[in-house]
């Protein structure tokens, strides 16, 4: 046997009203079970919490003591279960949550502020993980969204597009072209460009190379690397880069940020076990989705 929160319930109705018809009353119960309920609780703790007569009724000393600790534990049992419900509805409990280096700097990050502001009991903890590894920390349930760059995943893991945006092409400031307004591909691909490292950035390193078949273009590649060190790269006059626009809230002079015309944008997949979604991660990958526009 075991206390129960409805057995705790009818003790503290009947140690605050004495008298058992009212306290039934109280938790809508009719007497007979309720009165089970007390003799279960007596059973329970092995002796009598209640003096009863047929006129009154009153605690006995040991019934005296376990009402000064039963209102506390009430509250927090009623705490407890209302936490719990919480979590099984997505508005409370952990959620863990992979971020993309790059997708830290796009407007996800107010998405992600907005969605911690309305969700405070949600304990939203953040780490930073490059996209290649995210799905081994999902099948390890060390994490519980991944928000991540495409990448070719097994079986079992569930991916939905929550963001796009465009690539832009990051000159020195004092570049001939730095004032221009935007380029075309085609003129980008004329310049020494760093490009992305296979092994670290393969989805930046596969999303330039079919930007280049597409219009046949061959550009020279003076350097590869990985973000952020791309933009150092570029400060100190190495080459010129194509990077999501993201980046540029990330680094302003003397860099510049030029509009990529005819350029395929940059995607960001929210991902999770496709058995496993929490309710907390799908609130979240909702909010991410509208969020984010």
């Amino acid at each position: 046997m075991f206390l129960d929160d409805r057995m705790l319930a009818c003790f503290c109705a009947a140690a605050e009203e004495l008298h058992f018809g009212r306290a039934a009353a109280r938790v809508f119960m009719s007497q007979p079970p309720f009165s089970q309920h007390i003799k279960r609780l007596e059973t329970l703790v092995g002796v009598p919490l209640f003096e009863r007569t047929t006129r009154s009724v009153r605690l006995t000393p040991a019934g005296e003591v376990m009402a000064r600790h039963a209102a506390g534990l009430a509250v927090s049992t009623a705490a407890m279960l209302r936490a719990t419900r919480r979590a099984a509805l997505g508005e409370a409990g952990p959620l863990r949550v992979a971020l993309a280096p790059t997708a830290a700097y796009s407007p996800l990050a107010d998405a992600l502020y907005r969605y911690r502001s309305a969700n405070p009991d949600v304990e939203l903890d953040l780490v930073e993980a490059n996209s290649n590894r995210m799905e081994a920390m999902l099948r390890g349930h060390h994490i519980d969204v991944a928000i991540m760059r495409p990448m070719t995943l097994d079986r079992g893991i569930a991916t939905v597009e929550i963001w796009r945006e465009p690539m832009m092409l990051v000159l020195r400031q004092d570049h001939p072209w730095a004032k221009r307004r935007s380029i075309d591909i085609a003129q980008a691909c004329t310049l020494p460009l760093i490009g992305y490292a296979q092994s670290a950035s393969p989805y930046f390193r596969q999303l330039l190379d079919r930007m280049f078949a597409r219009i046949g273009a061959h550009p020279s590649i003076v350097r590869e690397s990985v973000i952020p060190t791309l933009l150092t790269l570029v400060e100190v006059g190495v080459g010129a880069a194509i990077v999501p626009k993201s980046l540029s809230r990330m680094r302003g002079e003397p860099l510049v940020f030029l509009p990529l015309r005819e350029a395929e944008p940059a995607r960001i997949l929210a991902a999770h076990l496709s058995a496993e979604a929490s309710a907390a991660a799908r609130s979240l990958i909702a909010q991410l989705r509208g969020g984010s526009r």
